[in-house]
């Protein structure tokens, strides 16, 4: 009886142990990594994103799997649970797309029904007229026409003289960050008049600007680009086309250095190497090389960025690589080899110049410290280890005085001053003193007096260059770039506002501030005549600054 009842009336299958604690173990787990990861083990904003990627992803990951294999739960909610997920990811992709890393590599997405930077390129270059060379030069401004290079070149001024209001390189007359013009009647307090504004192509290239001419290079489609533009009205004049493209995730397309101008010449080194020599006033080349083929070197992770140094008849660029080319001398005219030494990687600090203790010395920051080359034959004279584990320095060194310089880059490295020393033919490179908070993963610093101010992850900083010390830290404005007005420094934030602050150790203030480009902006601001040229990898703009 007892069996015929059991066979009747089984017993109840019990139902699955939801097996919420081992979830809640892997994710507390990442909770608690990420935790330590971004205030106890990385050493500066950029490694609390890196480090922070693997962290979340994998947490994401292994939450899946328990979800997957080990909750307990029944198979119908598990695949329930899959498809929500799968639908919920598939509706964000469709509705964003992803468009670029800002400087701490965090990832930035946008809606898919924006035009790209590329689609929006097009549209503006369809409605400008067709690309011809400068025919005439009024007041300082040259205009398109329709002549041949040859007979524009004929028609035209002989040559662009540099005078004390132009930028002919990167980073203004000295390299430095320091712009020479009088801008006594700039109301810093007052947002400045837009002149112009129009789409650019791809890159990081500034503006070199001599003789109401802005030149600068960029990414448009297939082809890397050394455009002339018309500095008062942002008209394109000419252009000079290779056939290249260089891209890669972090920095993107487009060519990283600013052309150089000197003596009615442009000289301007793409992301691949390709190093021309243009007429400056028509575009026509007079001669190139690859910078990377004469020193049998490979391309770095985000490509050749040094701008052209041009000084003593020489072009001096540094293709790093272990064939003794780490930096190389080309003649400015011919465009052959002049000399050729050192045998260090390649980073993306553009060579200086500097004179210590009487000597011209090329300054060359790669990718494991500084060197000093001597200007005639480029020997090297002494070299200061400076390295962290990515082997980037980008920041340009900023020369102190006659003995001393200031070096400072990003990844956890921080800065040091360094002083030199001539015995002789010998030279001794002393580090005086050391400051870790002081990073400046590829944002320059400007110098005034004795104090360094510079964007230390993302933080306006500034450093006294007698003992190391932070004076000040405060502003957030990413990783953008400075200029030094007299007692104003000009900031360019990240994304693509300009703030003046003023330029004393004592305090921090901030004087005005205004939107001025859309977009992430590494690229150097210029200034030329009283006028402030902006770009990024999407659009450029011209403010006059004197009201």
């Amino acid at each position: 009886m007892t069996e015929q009842a059991t066979a009747a009336n089984p017993e109840p299958t019990p139902l699955p142990t939801f097996r919420w604690q081992l979830g809640a173990f892997v994710f507390g787990l990442g909770c608690a990594l990420e935790v330590f990861v971004w205030f106890y083990f990385a050493p500066d904003r950029t490694y609390q994103v890196f480090y922070s990627l693997p962290v979340v992803s994998g947490t994401t990951f292994f939450t899946l799997l328990w979800w997957l294999f080990a909750s307990g739960l029944p198979w119908s909610t598990r695949g329930i649970g899959v498809l929500v997920l799968a639908v919920i990811v598939g509706g964000i992709r469709s509705q964003y797309r992803f468009k670029e890393f800002r400087g701490d590599m965090t990832p930035v997405f946008v809606s898919t029904s924006e035009l790209t930077d590329d689609e929006q390129l097009d549209a503006y270059l369809r409605t400008i007229e067709t690309t011809s060379p400068p025919e005439r030069a009024s007041g300082g401004i040259v205009q398109s026409g329709t002549s041949s290079a040859d007979d524009a070149a004929d028609a035209m001024l002989s040559k662009l003289e540099i005078t004390a209001t132009d930028w002919p390189q990167f980073r203004g007359p000295h390299r430095d960050g320091t712009i020479d013009g009088d801008l006594s009647n700039v109301n810093w307090q007052q947002a400045p008049v837009e002149v112009w504004r129009h789409p650019v192509g791809k890159g990081w290239s500034s503006f070199a600007i001599v003789g109401g001419l802005a030149f600068t290079q960029e990414q448009r489609g297939d082809n890397e680009c050394i455009v002339c533009y018309e500095a008062a009205t942002g008209k394109q004049v000419w252009e000079h086309v290779d056939a290249i493209r260089f891209d890669e995730p972090m920095g993107g397309p487009g060519p990283r250095a600013t052309p150089t101008i000197t003596d009615s010449r442009l000289y301007a080194l793409g992301a691949t190497g390709q190093l021309n020599c243009l007429d400056a006033l028509t575009g026509r080349q007079l001669w190139s090389r690859n910078i990377l083929a004469d020193a049998r070197a490979t391309n770095i992770r985000w490509a050749m960025a040094g701008s052209p140094l041009i000084t003593d008849g020489k072009v001096i660029v540094i293709p790093g690589g272990s064939h003794d080319h780490g930096v190389a001398a080309y003649d400015e005219i011919s465009g052959e080899p002049v000399w050729a030494a050192g045998s260090a990687q390649a980073s993306y600090a553009a060579p200086t110049f500097a004179e210590f203790d009487g000597t011209q010395t090329v300054l060359a920051f790669h990718g494991t410290g500084l060197s000093g080359h001597d200007l005639g034959d480029g020997r090297l004279l002494w070299t200061v280890p400076w390295e962290n584990e990515p082997k980037v320095n980008a920041a340009e060194p900023v020369v102190v005085d006659g003995r001393s310089v200031l070096i400072a880059t990003g990844y956890g490295q921080g800065a040091a001053l360094i002083r030199l020393q001539q015995n002789g033919d010998d030279w001794s490179a002393e580090t005086v003193w050391t400051e870790k908070r002081f990073k400046l993963k590829f944002n320059a610093a400007v110098r005034k007096d004795s104090y360094a101010y510079g964007l230390s992850e993302g933080i306006l900083m500034c450093l006294n260059l007698n003992d190391g010390s932070i004076e000040w830290k405060s502003g957030r404005y990413g990783y953008g770039q400075l200029l030094l007005a007299g007692d104003v420094l000009i900031v360019q934030a990240e994304n693509g506002d300009i703030a003046y602050v003023a330029a004393r150790p004592d305090n921090y203030e901030e004087l005005g501030r205004f939107g001025a480009i859309e977009g992430k902006t590494w690229n150097h601001p210029a200034v030329w005549n009283g006028h402030l040229f902006l770009r990024n990898g999407e659009e450029a703009a011209c403010f006059s600054l004197a009201h």
